[in-house]
């Protein structure tokens, strides 16, 4: 009978702890913020000097040589 009154307790506070992470909470960024911000990435992304400016060229991997046969 503990067992089952233990159990039932450990149920309830997960729960209730799961239930407060699920809570509506106030969000941290504004929809102008959020604009702000996805018009920088925009312009990042889309400025081709910079582009260029900051890529590193990819290494081409050398392939195995193989005479074809399976």
């Amino acid at each position: 009978m503990k067992r089952l009154f233990l159990a039932v307790i450990v149920i309830l506070i997960l729960v209730t702890i799961g239930a407060a992470g699920c809570a509506d909470k106030e969000s941290g960024l504004t929809p102008e913020d959020g604009e702000a911000l996805v018009s920088s990435c925009v312009a990042c992304h889309t400025d081709k000097d910079l582009l260029q400016e900051v890529a590193t060229p990819e290494e081409k991997e050398e392939s195995e040589v193989t005479s074809g046969e399976g």
